[in-house]
C-alpha cells in the first residue's frame, strides 16, 4: 500500500494558508469567540485576587461574614460571568466551525460537479466520500478548538505574567522558563505523529475505495461465491488501518503524558518555592496564594493546546485532499480555453449536431477515442454498438460534457461549443444509465427531479409513457410511496421505468440511454420500446445497444472498435454485408437476443 510522503515545510505553509482562507466566512465569529475567552481569563485573574483577599482577611484579620460579604458577592458574580462567557465562547466557535464546514463542503461539491464523473472515477468514490464527510468533519476541531487554543496559549499566559511579575518576580521567572518546554515537547512528539497520521489518512482513503467497490459489486461476489475471500481481504485492510490508528493514539497518549507531567512538575516547583518563602517569611500569604491559584491556570492553555494539537494534524491531513480537489484544473486541454461566447444558448428541438475529429485518451493510456467524426440526425434513434472497451461509454461521456477539453469538437447548428456552454448543453439532454439513480424520497419527487414545476397530470403522462403508471397506482401510497436508497423496494425493471418516466417528463431535445430495456420483461419491453420510438419521432435518441431488438428499432447504427468508427448504417444493410457488424452479430449479439 502506498502512502503520500509527509508534507514538507512549503506544503504545510500552503495548507495552513488554505485553511486560513477558508475560515473567512466565519472569521468574525471566531475572533469574537477568542475575545470572549480572553476576557474570561481576565475575570479568572480577578477572581483569584478576590479569593486570596477573602481568605487572607478571614484567616489573618479575623474578618466575619458581614465584612467579606461584598467580596463574596463580587466573586459569585465573576464566577457566573465566567460561566456565561465560557458557554458563549464555545458556542460561537462551534457555530463558526459549522459555517466553515458548510462552506467548504459546498465548494467541494460544486468543484466535483464541474470536474464531472471522470474525476470521481479516477480518485475513487470511497476516497471522495471520505474527503467530503470525514475530511470536512475533521476541520471542526481544528477551527472550534485548535485555533482558539493557539490564541489562548499566547494571550492568557502573557496576561498572567504581566500580573505576576510586579507582585512576585521569582514565580514569574519560573513561569517564563518552564512555559516554552510544553510547546517544545508538543512539537517534538507531534512531528512523529504527523507522519503516522498522514499515512493513516491515506489508508482510510484506500479502505473507503475498496469497501465501496465491493459493496457495488456485491451481487457479482455472491454469484461467484467470492464473498468470504473479499471479507478476509477487507478484514486485513481494516486491521492495517486499526494498527495505523493505534500508532497515532500511542503518540497522542505519550504527548499528553509528557505535557501533563511537565505542567504538574512546574506547578509543584512553584508550590514548593512559595512554601519555603512563606515559611521563612519572605513572602506574604495573599501574594503566595494568588500565585498558587494562577499557576495551574498559567499552564492550562498550553496543556489544552497540546491536547488539540492532534486536531491540527487531522485538519492538515484532510486539507491536503481538499486542496488537491479545488486546485484540479477543469480542463487538461492543450488548446487555449475558449471563454468568449460561442453563440450557443440552449438546445432546441431538431438540432443539427456534428462531431469533428474528436480525440480523447485516458491519462497514461492509449485507450479512448481516435478521430471520431459523426453527423447526428435531427430526429430518430441512433444506436452505438461495439465490443466491451470499444469506446461507447467514453463517447457518451464526451457528449455529456464530462470531458470539457473535447467539447469544442461538438458543433450545434454549425457552431462549435465552448466549455462555458456545457451547463446549457447539459440542460438539453436527458441521460439514463443502465443502473439509474433513485433517491430516498417519494416516487413523485424522483420523477419531478427532471422538471420540478411539472403538474401531476404531466407526471402521470410521463409514467404512462414509460410503462410505470400501472404498477405505481397499485402501490398503497401510489406516487407518494417512499423509496429506499437507490430505489430499495422496487425491482430492477421498475427502477428503470421510473428513470424513463423522469426522462420523458423533461422532454429534452436529446435522450441518451444505456440499453433502456435491459431489465424489463417482454410485455413491458414492448411498451417501453414503443414509447422510445414515439419519442424519437420528434427528438434525437442516442442509445448504447446490447440487445438485438434495440438495433432493429434504430434508424442508424454506429459500430465502434478500439475508439474508432468502423462502420455505420441501418440494420438491414449492415446485417447483410460482410464486415465487423455482421461478425459481431454472429459472435455476440445472438447471446443477448433472448435476454
Amino acid at each position: 500500500m502506498t502512502t503520500k510522503a509527509r508534507p514538507d515545510r512549503a506544503q504545510q505553509l500552503l495548507l495552513r494558508g488554505f485553511l486560513k482562507r477558508e475560515s473567512k466566512p466565519a472569521a468574525s465569529a471566531l475572533k469574537f469567540s477568542i475575545a470572549l475567552g480572553t476576557f474570561n481569563a481576565f475575570l479568572m485573574i480577578a477572581g483569584a485576587y478576590l479569593l486570596a483577599k477573602i481568605v487572607h482577611e478571614v484567616m489573618f484579620d479575623a474578618a466575619g461574614l458581614n465584612d467579606v460579604s461584598y467580596l463574596l458577592w463580587a466573586l459569585g458574580g465573576i464566577i457566573l460571568a465566567r460561566g456565561i462567557f465560557l458557554a458563549l465562547s464555545q458556542r460561537l466557535s462551534a457555530h463558526a466551525a459549522r459555517n466553515i464546514k458548510s462552506s467548504m463542503r459546498a465548494n467541494l461539491l460544486e468543484k466535483i460537479t464541474r470536474l464531472g464523473p471522470a474525476f470521481t472515477e479516477q480518485k475513487g468514490h470511497g476516497a471522495m466520500l471520505n474527503t467530503l464527510h470525514d475530511g470536512v468533519e475533521a476541520l471542526h476541531d481544528y477551527y472550534a478548538n485548535y485555533l482558539p487554543s493557539v490564541a489562548y496559549s499566547a494571550l492568557i499566559p502573557l496576561a498572567i505574567l504581566v500580573v505576576i511579575f510586579p507582585t512576585d518576580w521569582q514565580a514569574g521567572l519560573i513561569f517564563l522558563f518552564t512555559a516554552p518546554l510544553i510547546p517544545f515537547f508538543m512539537i517534538l512528539v507531534g512531528h512523529k505523529a504527523e507522519q503516522l497520521n498522514q499515512a493513516r489518512w491515506q489508508q482510510l482513503a484506500v479502505l473507503g475505495n475498496y469497501f465501496f467497490d465491493r459493496v457495488r459489486g456485491l451481487t457479482q461476489l455472491k454469484l461467484f461465491n467470492a464473498t468470504k475471500r473479499e471479507l478476509t481481504q477487507i478484514a486485513k485492510i481494516s486491521d492495517d488501518f486499526r494498527h495505523a490508528t493505534l500508532s497515532v493514539l500511542k503518540i497522542a497518549f505519550l504527548s499528553s503524558f509528557a505535557l501533563e507531567f511537565l505542567a504538574t512538575i512546574s506547578v509543584a516547583l512553584v508550590a514548593v518555592i512559595i512554601g519555603f518563602r512563606l515559611f521563612f517569611g519572605t513572602l506574604d500569604f495573599a501574594t503566595g496564594f494568588v500565585v498558587l491559584l494562577l499557576a495551574p491556570e498559567f499552564y492550562l492553555p498550553l496543556r489544552k493546546l497540546g491536547n488539540h494539537y492532534h486536531a491540527r494534524l487531522e485538519g492538515i491531513s484532510a486539507a491536503g485532499d481538499m486542496l488537491e480537489i479545488l486546485q484540479t484544473p477543469e480542463s487538461s486541454s492543450s488548446e487555449p480555453k475558449k471563454t468568449a461566447p460561442s453563440g450557443f444558448t440552449c438546445l432546441t428541438n431538431n438540432p443539427a449536431i456534428t462531431l469533428k475529429k474528436l480525440n480523447f485518451t485516458y491519462p497514461d493510456s492509449n485507450e479512448g477515442l481516435h478521430d471520431v467524426s459523426l453527423c447526428l440526425p435531427a430526429t430518430g434513434m441512433v444506436a452505438f454498438v461495439g465490443a466491451s472497451g470499444a469506446g461507447k461509454s467514453t463517447l457518451f461521456d464526451c457528449l455529456l460534457g464530462f470531458h470539457p477539453q473535447v467539447i469544442p469538437h461538438v458543433n450545434v447548428n454549425n457552431l462549435p461549443l465552448c466549455e462555458n456552454d456545457i451547463p446549457s448543453w447539459q440542460q438539453g439532454i436527458a441521460w439514463i444509465p443502465q443502473q439509474p439513480t433513485l433517491f430516498y424520497t417519494t416516487i413523485k419527487e424522483n420523477i419531478l427531479l427532471a422538471k420540478p414545476n411539472a403538474t401531476m397530470e404531466e407526471v402521470k403522462r410521463a409514467a404512462q409513457q414509460a410503462g410505470a403508471l400501472d404498477f405505481i397506482e397499485l402501490l398503497p401510497s401510489g406516487f407518494d410511496t417512499l423509496l429506499g436508497e437507490q430505489g430499495e423496494g422496487l425491482s430492477g425493471g421498475q427502477k428503470q421505468r421510473i428513470a424513463l418516466a423522469r426522462a420523458f417528463l423533461k422532454q429534452a431535445p436529446i435522450l441518451m440511454l444505456d440499453e433502456p430495456t435491459a431489465h424489463l420483461d417482454s410485455a413491458t419491453e414492448f411498451s417501453v420500446q414503443h414509447a422510445i420510438n414515439e419519442y424519437a419521432k420528434s427528438h434525437l435518441v442516442l442509445v448504447i445497444a446490447h440487445r438485438l431488438n434495440t438495433l432493429k428499432q434504430a434508424s442508424n447504427i454506429v459500430l465502434l472498435d478500439n475508439g474508432r468508427i468502423v462502420q455505420q448504417g441501418d440494420y438491414q444493410s449492415l446485417s447483410q454485408q460482410d464486415g465487423p457488424f455482421k461478425a459481431l452479430l454472429t459472435s455476440d449479439m445472438h447471446e443477448v437476443e433472448n435476454e
